[in-house]
């Protein structure tokens, strides 16, 4: 999986995060509506992010939520970005 798309994702949920608080929760419609990337695409980069124990996801696997090590990872990729 793409480097690029882990990241947009998890720059997605770290603004959801820093706007209406941790956990950063977002369907994976809204996901999908929200970036320029196929939705196999981003199946497959929330899966990637599930694996390392960056985001979790409800028991329906429908929403998707940062992990504390989500946002940190979505943090420090974004300060040299003007985060």
């Amino acid at each position: 999986m793409s480097a690029s798309t882990e990241h947009q994702i998890l720059s997605l949920l770290a603004r959801e995060w820093d706007f209406k608080g941790p956990p950063g929760i977002l369907d994976v419609s809204e996901i999908v509506a929200a970036l320029p990337l196929a939705p196999s695409e981003i199946l497959a980069g929330v899966k990637d992010l599930f694996a390392r124990g960056l985001v979790d996801m409800n028991a329906i696997r429908t929403t998707v939520f940062l992990t504390p090590d989500g946002y940190e990872a979505a943090s420090s990729a974004d300060s040299g970005n003007g985060r």
